[in-house]
This record gives C-alpha cells, sequence and structure tokens, in this order.
C-alpha cells in the first residue's frame, strides 16, 4: 500500500533536516569556541555573539516555523565557526611570527627542509582571512575552508617547534663563531694602534749625515 505524502509532510521533514543541519553546525561552533578558548587562553567573544543570535533565531523559527529564521539561523552558526577559527589563525600566525624573529639571524630553508612548503601554508591562510574583507564576501561562506587553515597552522606550528632545540644550538655554535672572529679583528686591530702609538713615542733616532769633503786650499809657493 502506498503512503501519500501531503506537501505539509514533505514541508516539515524538510525543515527537519534543516534543523538537523543547524544544530550539527551549532555544536561545530561550541566545540571550536571551546578549542580556541585552549590555543587562545581567552574567549572568542565575536563567536559568542554570533551563536548568541542563532539560538535567537531558532527560538524565532520554532514558535514561527519560518524557514527564513532558521536560514538566519544557519548563518549565524557559520560566521560563529568562521570567527572563532579566525581567532585561532591568528594566534597560531602570531606565534609562528614570533618563532621567526626567535631565529631571524638563521637562513631557515637550510635547517627545516619543508620550510618552503610552511611559507606557502602561511600565505594561504593569511590571503583567505582578509578575503571576505577584502571582497565583501560573508564570512559564512568560508567557515569550512578556514578550519582547514587552522589545523594546517597548527601542524605547521609543531613542526617548527621541533626543530626549536637544534636551531638555538646552531644559534649558539654561529655566536661563538662570531665572537671569535670580531675577537680576533679587535685584537689585530689593538695591535695595529699599540704598534703606531710605540712608533710615535719612540721614534728612531735621526741618522748623522756624513761629513763634506774638506776642500783642498793650493798654498801660495
Amino acid at each position: 500500500m502506498n503512503t501519500v505524502v501531503t506537501f505539509e509532510e514533505r514541508a516539515v521533514g524538510l525543515w527537519l533536516q534543516q534543523a538537523s543541519e543547524v544544530a550539527n553546525l551549532y555544536s561545530q561552533a561550541e566545540e571550536k569556541i571551546k578549542l580556541i578558548e585552549h590555543l587562545n587562553q581567552q574567549l572568542p567573544i565575536p563567536s559568542i555573539n554570533e551563536l548568541r543570535y542563532a539560538g535567537y533565531h531558532l527560538v524565532q523559527f520554532i514558535n514561527s516555523g519560518s524557514p527564513e529564521e532558521l536560514k538566519k539561523a544557519e548563518n549565524h552558526c557559520k560566521r560563529a565557526i568562521y570567527d572563532a577559527v579566525e581567532a585561532g589563525v591568528t594566534h597560531q600566525l602570531e606565534m609562528i611570527c614570533s618563532f621567526q624573529k626567535d631565529f631571524r639571524m638563521l637562513v631557515l630553508s637550510e635547517h627545516i627542509p619543508s620550510y618552503c612548503e610552511l611559507q606557502k601554508q602561511l600565505r594561504a591562510a593569511r590571503d583567505l582571512m582578509v578575503k571576505p574583507k577584502r571582497d565583501g564576501i560573508d564570512r559564512a561562506d568560508y567557515y569550512s575552508e578556514c578550519t582547514v587553515h587552522l589545523e594546517a597552522l597548527r601542524d605547521c606550528f609543531e613542526t617548527l617547534e621541533s626543530y626549536r632545540e637544534d636551531l638555538i644550538k646552531v644559534l649558539r655554535r654561529q655566536n661563538r663563531q662570531t665572537i671569535i672572529t670580531w675577537g680576533g679583528l679587535l685584537l689585530t686591530i689593538i695591535g695595529v694602534v699599540f704598534g703606531a702609538l710605540s712608533y710615535i713615542k719612540n721614534p728612531a733616532p735621526p741618522q748623522s749625515l756624513p761629513s763634506p769633503p774638506a776642500l783642498g786650499i793650493p798654498t801660495a809657493t
């Protein structure tokens, strides 16, 4: 026996499916907020505000059954994810920048084989963070892509940190060599200066010039 599905039942089923997706996004946003709070040691306030707006529109949807309210709640959830991840990406970029400053006297690509690839990931993350603002696009459209970049940056930072001890040893050796080089140069300069001062204080005695030969004076005879 075939069951006839009415338009109302079909609409309700569609709304339930969409509501389930919004609930999933809401859970994702909560997880990202907790993650960023742990990584940054502070709450991402803009993300929390977006979740609050999402909850407001979910209540409006329950009261009115308007699919527009559900769509608004969905967008706020996506923005909440993006804002949380953006805060995490910014923090990761700052820590990576701090790492680069710590070893600015070294050519990192000579000591970290994957450094050039890591640089590409950094540029891609920076570009994604400015793209919505630059192009005037709703950041909700980038919530999924930005999450990928956050994970990539976390891996990037962990990779860099794994080389920290070795780079410190290289830096110490380089500093010792620099001290030795400059110390040798300084000693050379000091030697030259003291030699010049010694010469000035104790000039060589003037050499006496030989007496001119006596001129013979003829005598009268």
